[in-house]
């Protein structure tokens, strides 16, 4: 009798796991998330600059949210790290199998392709998962231990921020499932939540139309929930341009990215499932 999906499933995972942990993707991503943190925690004193006196502000600097506006925001580290994750470990998950012709020895085994799918993408949750909250963890000991507490919304952060690591790894899914190539698969994730989505979330700014529908745009709620009151939507006028400061509506965005995530899984399941060598 054939084992069951449930047990597929796991078998799968912990191959996959195994591949990751003695591949250098993981070690390369783990290491630019300490080394962004040393960085980050390093500069300010070596250039002669206090730490903030503020608990969340040291937070937000150690996680790299630097802007204060949707319209000049310079989030650096979480995004960085979580489209990283998504690209390393979701944009060729699938299509590997086909390029390098590893599904022909795969496939044929008494193993659903939906087994398959579903044991890959907990894996990449699993090490992307680790890498965020090895990052949220060196920030939160750090805050900890120079100005003795810890921000009460970091753990929301830290929720939010996994919210938009699911949405874009499953997208990040959905690509694979499509392009034929592994190389278009990982260009096209990296440039479209690096540079495509948030081009649009800053033109946004200058045409003054709110990009609520944008899975980057929504994922600012990481970084704004730290701020006491929540921030609301304003106009930044300068002697040359009138812009419009948007924020993410919490309840908004959190359903905004629940949709493209249950959406780009679905869609990549069913394309992966359908797909021929």
């Amino acid at each position: 009798m054939a084992p069951s999906d449930v047990r597929q499933i796991g078998t799968v995972t912990k191959y996959e796991l195994i591949k990751y942990l003695r591949g250098r993707r993981l070690l390369a991503i783990v290491l630019l998330a300490v080394i962004i943190s040393a960085i980050l925690l390093v500069v300010p004193p070596a250039v002669g600059s206090q730490y903030p006196k503020d608990p969340t502000q040291f937070m937000l600097n150690i996680l790299g949210f630097l802007g204060t506006s949707s319209a000049v925001s310079a989030s650096i580290a979480i995004p960085i790290l979580s489209v990283l994750s998504a690209t390393f470990f979701g944009a060729d998950a699938i299509v590997s199998e086909y390029e390098s012709k590893t599904g022909y020895f795969l496939f044929p085994n008494p193993i659903r392709k939906t087994a398959i799918f579903c044991g890959k993408f907990i894996a990449s949750a699993l090490v992307s998962v680790g890498t965020i909250g090895l990052f949220y963890l060196i920030a939160a000991v750090s805050v900890r231990i120079v100005d003795g507490s810890i921000p009460a919304n970091t753990g929301l952060s830290f929720a939010y921020s996994l919210v938009y690591l699911f949405a874009i790894l499953a997208i990040a899914y959905l690509f694979s499932a499509i392009m034929r190539s592994s190389v278009y698969s990982l260009v096209l994730t990296f440039f479209t939540f690096f540079l495509i989505l948030p081009i649009i979330d800053a033109v946004g700014s200058v045409a003054k139309f709110k990009p609520w529908f944008s899975v980057t745009f929504a994922s600012l709620i990481s970084q704004y929930i730290f701020q006491n009151p929540y921030p609301t939507d304003k106009v930044l006028n300068t002697s040359t341009v009138s812009l419009v400061a948007y924020y993410p509506y919490v309840r908004l965005s959190l359903a905004v990215m629940a949709a493209y995530f249950i959406v780009a899984l679905l869609l990549a399941i069913v394309l992966a499932r359908r797909r021929e060598m």
